[in-house]
């Protein structure tokens, strides 16, 4: 067979199949799913997420921890979803002793690939609804997500989520 007849054949084979076997060989190619690893196929519960530097009060870096509750929700195709209507606050504490409380709200929609421990998200910059009191006041505050990638580890049950830069590591549980 020639290998044009081979590169034909492979081509159409892997476009409509989950995999193939090219004639006279027992190589199968196997059809891999647009997420990548099917281990984050699923909804995801957030337990928490830390953020060491990159959320801002008064024009200085604080760490918040919190969003419980938000969930996650990830589709074979890539498509992923994280909604943040049930979730709990950010909550933080500037140098100066004040408690800072941001609640987040709305949905974020984009796509993300798995592989080998790594993840890349893709799509556009949303803006969420956001409120946030200082020591209990209300204060003015906004809140976007971006895409992004970094470092994941996934079980059927847990998934913990750390971005490149190490600054924020968001830790979830299935269902």
């Amino acid at each position: 067979m020639s290998r044009v007849a081979v590169v034909v054949l492979l081509v159409a084979c892997l476009a409509a199949t989950d995999g193939c076997v090219i004639p006279g060989s027992s190589a199968k190619a196997a059809h891999s799913p647009a997420i990548g690893d099917t281990c984050l196929v699923g909804s995801w519960t957030l337990h928490e997420s830390v953020n060491t530097d990159g959320y801002t009060f008064n024009n200085a870096p604080l760490r918040v921890a919190g969003l419980r509750g938000a969930t996650m929700t990830f589709a074979v195709d890539g498509t992923g979803s994280e909604d943040f209507a049930e979730s709990e606050p950010l909550l933080g504490t500037t140098a100066d002793g004040g408690k800072l409380a941001i609640t987040i709200r709305g949905t974020w929609i984009f796509s993300i690939k798995g592989t080998a421990g790594h993840y890349v998200e893709t799509g556009a910059k949303a803006d969420l609804p956001t409120t946030a009191t200082f020591n209990g006041k209300p204060a003015d505050y906004h809140s976007s997500y971006s895409p992004d990638n970094g470092t994941y580890s996934c079980s059927r049950s847990s998934l913990s989520m750390t971005t490149n830069d190490q600054v924020q590591t968001d830790s979830w549980s299935k269902g």
